[in-house]
Parts: structure tokens; sequence; C-alpha cells
């Protein structure tokens, strides 16, 4: 007789493999039966998540613009650089001397800029969450609202003080929305806030200084025909950009070609 499984042991390893069969039979029918009554779980959108989903695109669209154009939403007084308006932050229209800071409190001025820009917005997101939950059977109140922007180091911080009331089976109310936006703006605007001090007091600075004792941002400084200079601040981790002009201690193109032949 030749070596092997004998009659009993193929029997029993038959017999494994129908009930392995006949199990996962089973657990398929289970499945087939259960599976209209499966349902993913998924939370519902709370008030202030609609308002996060909401406010942040306008966040986005507002830093994306006054980060190319000196910190103002609609700047005044400009230079044409790379397809975008710039805005003066330290400017004399005079040759020999030095400028003027045109928005001496750069960080106040952005904040408001931010605030303006976002608060008819604000209405329109909390017009929008009131007609969403007035849909579903909600009775809402609402009243005006008031937003602030700070800008902070590692963050922008954005408050809706937009109260709001939701009665049905029962009443929920909120006082104010709050959006921290990721920015490193701050040390961009405080290092921009040096520069146009240089710029004021000398008529110039050094970018490379600057890049020594703050590494982690790349300054640039391109000198225009007619005197004027554009400065864009880099941070190197996040490439967010802070990009603003000046014009100080500019010469007249003549006498700096009679300068540079001697």
């Amino acid at each position: 007789m030749k070596k092997g499984l004998n009659k009993t042991g193929l029997n029993k390893a038959g017999q494994l493999t129908v009930f392995i069969i006949i199990a996962l039979i089973i657990i398929a029918a289970i499945l087939i039966i259960l599976y209209p009554r499966i349902r993913v779980y998924v939370s519902p959108v709370t008030p202030s998540g609609f308002m996060q989903d909401c406010m942040s695109q306008y966040v986005d669209e507002i830093l994306e613009k006054i980060e190319k154009q000196g910190g103002s939403y609609a700047p005044e007084n400009i230079i044409y650089y790379d397809g975008n308006t710039v805005e003066y932050l330290c400017y004399t229209n005079e040759y020999y001397k030095t400028c003027k800071q045109q928005q001496p409190l750069l960080r106040q001025h952005i904040e408001q800029e931010i605030s303006d820009y976002l608060k008819p917005r604000v209405e329109q997101c909390i017009n929008q969450l009131a007609s969403d939950y007035e849909s579903k059977g909600y009775q809402v109140s609402i009243k005006k609202s008031e937003v602030s922007a700070a800008v902070n180091s590692g963050n922008i911080k954005i408050t809706a003080n937009s109260p709001v009331t939701l009665s049905k089976a029962s009443t929920e109310s909120y006082e104010k929305f709050t959006i921290n936006k990721l920015s490193e703006l701050y040390n961009l605007v405080m290092i921009a806030g040096s520069i146009l001090n240089w710029e004021a007091r000398y008529g110039d600075s050094n970018p490379e200084t600057y890049m020594i004792f703050y590494p982690n941002v790349k300054v640039e400084k391109l000198k225009q025909q007619d005197g004027s200079k554009i400065y864009i601040l880099t941070d190197r981790e996040t490439n967010e950009q802070f990009t603003f002009a000046t014009r100080s201690l500019s010469w007249p193109v003549g006498y700096q070609e009679q300068e540079f032949v001697k």
C-alpha cells in the first residue's frame, strides 16, 4: 500500500471544505438580506460647520488679493508689476528725498481690509444658513453681523459676531462663529514694516541682512526704471508671499547714467 492520506483523512478534509463553503454561503445570504437596512451614518452639518465652509472660500479670496497688492483690496497709489496693481507703502514723487510711509499701521490696516471685505459675505452665509434650516422646519432668528479679523503669529482669526437662534423641538443659540486660517502673513508684515522704516529713514534697505536674521523668509528687491522698488517677501516653507512697492531717494535717469560713466 502506498504511503499518503488514507480514506479517513480524505473524508475529513473534504468535510472541512464543505463546511467552509456552507459558512461562506450563509454569511453572503445574511449580508444580502440585511443590505437594504445598512446605512452609513453621516454627522449632520452644524451651524458652525456650515459657516466654516461658507466663509473659508472668502477668506482665501481676500488673502490672495491683498497679499499681491501690498495689503489693500483696492489700492490707489499703485505701480503695475507682473499683471498686478501693487500699492506703494512708502512713497515720494520727488527726487533725492526719502519716502513717507503710506500705511504706518500696516497690520491694523490689513485687518480692517479683511473685515470690510468679509462683512457682506458673512451676511450672505448667515442668510444661506437661515434658508437651509427653515427648509427643514426650523424657526430662525438672525441679527446683524459684525466681523473682525486678527492677524496673529501663525494664523489669521476671523470672528463673526452673528447671533442666530434655531427653534424646533428645542432651541439652539449661537452668538459668534470663528475661523482660524493658518498663515505666515504676520511674520511677513513685520518684516515689511522694518523694510519700510529703512526706506523712510535712509532711502533703501538690504535684503541680505533680513535673510540672515530671518532665514525662513526670502526677500527680493526689484528695482524699476522710475526709481521704484518692488519687494517680494516669501515664506520658504509655505510659499506664502507679500508684495509691496516703495519709491524713496530716487535719482533722475540721466544723472544716474552720468554718474555711471564717471
